[in-house]
């Protein structure tokens, strides 16, 4: 499920709110594709488990499927990594950016135009 901008928001709203949006879509993508990664990853472990095991050979360790979930460690890793600085770049990036949406829902509906008549 997609979730863009309104017309409001692109016409009338914080034009950073553009890049965010960009950002979040991106981030969604990513997701995806590494759910689809490890997903896939799943059933070829499931598959080696089951139908690679009927072909092994004699003497050979018969395959099994992991007992725990895979984790993404590069992911785990990276976030170790991260200095302090960034963190608190980003916390005050995602500060201001909810902030945005504080003002936009307070300037919501005031700048309607009445009809006349």
């Amino acid at each position: 499920m997609a979730i863009g901008m309104t017309y409001n928001e692109y016409w009338y709203g914080d034009p950073l709110l553009v890049r965010a949006y960009y950002k979040a879509d991106q981030l969604r993508r990513k997701r995806a594709d590494e759910e689809a990664w490890l997903n896939g990853l799943y059933v070829m472990n499931a598959l080696n488990a089951t139908v690679g095991n009927m072909f092994r050979k004699s003497g050979q360790a018969p395959a099994e499927y992991p007992k725990e979930p895979i984790t993404m460690k590069e992911d785990q890793e990276k976030e170790r990594e991260k200095t302090e600085k960034e963190k608190e770049r980003e916390a005050t990036w995602a500060f201001a950016w909810m902030n945005s949406f504080v003002e936009a829902g307070k300037k919501y509906g005031k700048n309607k135009v009445t009809p006349k008549g």
